[in-house]
This record gives structure tokens, sequence and C-alpha cells, in this order.
């Protein structure tokens, strides 16, 4: 994430940077799964592969369930 997109992360949650730490870092945490896990929707279905591109992008945003 730029620090841009994080200013906005912040501004768009009501948050200040002191005593709400924990839940920014939640924040930004699940928003860099979720590029993540669209990095890997975006190569698709592969030959080879198969939708193992899929499954990994269900895996990378269940981390943030547990």
């Amino acid at each position: 994430m730029t620090s841009d997109e994080i200013y906005k992360l912040i501004e768009a949650n009501g948050l200040t940077l002191h005593g709400d730490i924990e839940h920014f870092a939640a924040l930004v945490a699940s928003a860099e799964r979720e590029t993540c896990a669209k990095v890997c929707e975006q190569h698709g279905y592969d030959h080879y592969c198969g939708n193992v591109t899929d499954k990994l992008a269900e895996t990378i945003r269940a981390r943030g369930q547990a």
C-alpha cells in the first residue's frame, strides 16, 4: 500500500493512530490480503494448474477469518 492509500484507509474508518493502532493494523492486513487475492484471481485458469489461482485467492482471504 502507498502512504496515500494508508491515510485514506485511516480517514475512511474514522481512526486516529492514538489508541486505534490494533484496528488500523487489522485494516491494513485485510487490504493487503485482498490485494494479493485479486492478483491470484487475475491470473485465472491455467491449462496446467487448473483453478489453483482461485484456491490460492480463497486461502489468502481465509487467513483473515482465523
